[in-house]
This record gives structure tokens, C-alpha cells and sequence, in this order.
């Protein structure tokens, strides 16, 4: 007879527990992808919205950048760039690039990479791109 009180009390002790503590349960697939800013797909063709010399390719990506045009070596690290058709913006040092491209006009600019890689583009028109090889994070870039 104890027992069949003891089980009684103990079932009713736990339902009563799991209700006044309801569980939280947080969505399974969180949004993570948002958003930032309302860039348009002429953001490498237009100076009001991303002022564009510079532009690296690397596999799906095409990244744009300004580098100034000072003669000074830039680290790619502080400048920003905007990757497509992803919209995603990052530090210019951060991916694996595996050709380079200057806007024609705006050489000559160089290049170093960090397996290696060294050029100097001259960014005349009709130039298009310049194989890195191997591909690479590019490090540092001066153009002027």
C-alpha cells in the first residue's frame, strides 16, 4: 500500500514539476544570412556606390576594391571588399585569389602575395586578367 502512495505522489509531484517549467525551444534553422546593404549589381561600375580599381577573381567570386593611387603599399587587410554575386564584404587578404585584374587607367598597380606571388599590372585597356599562380591570399597592393 505504501508503495502504490509513494508511486501516486512521486508521478503527480513530476507532472506538476514539467508544467510550471516549460521548455524553450529555439528554431533549428536560424536565419544567420541577412542583408547589409542595399548594393545593386553595377556596385563595380558606379563611383557613388563602390569606387572600384582593383578587382580579383577567386572561384565563383569577383572581389572590387579601391586602392589608393599614391605610390604607397596598402595592407589588403585594411581595405574592404566587395565580393559578387554573393554580396558579401570582407578584408581584401582574407580569400584565395586565383587571377588579378586592374580598371583600365588606373595602373600601374603591384601585387604581392603570401606564397610568392609578385606582379606589376600595368591596367591598360583590354589587358583583362593575370593568372596567380599558385592561387593565394594577396597581402599587400600599391598602385600609382
Amino acid at each position: 500500500m505504501y508503495s502504490s502512495i509513494f508511486a501516486l505522489c512521486l508521478i503527480l509531484s513530476l507532472l506538476d514539476l514539467t508544467s510550471a517549467t516549460p521548455i524553450v525551444r529555439k528554431s533549428l534553422n536560424p536565419n544567420y544570412l541577412q542583408k547589409r546593404y542595399p548594393v545593386t549589381t553595377s556596385s563595380f561600375a558606379t563611383d557613388s556606390e563602390w569606387p572600384t580599381n582593383v578587382l580579383f577573381l577567386g572561384a565563383t567570386q569577383t572581389y572590387g576594391f579601391w586602392v589608393p593611387m599614391d605610390g604607397s603599399w596598402y595592407d589588403l587587410g585594411g581595405i574592404t571588399c566587395l565580393g559578387l554575386p554573393a554580396y558579401a564584404e570582407g578584408p581584401c587578404n582574407g580569400m584565395t585569389i586565383n587571377a588579378v585584374g586592374v580598371v583600365a587607367g588606373d595602373g600601374p598597380c603591384s601585387f604581392l602575395g603570401n606564397d610568392g606571388y609578385s606582379a606589376t599590372l600595368a591596367g591598360d585597356a583590354g589587358d583583362g586578367w593575370f593568372a596567380v599562380a599558385p592561387p593565394q591570399n594577396i597581402i599587400s597592393a600599391k598602385c600609382g
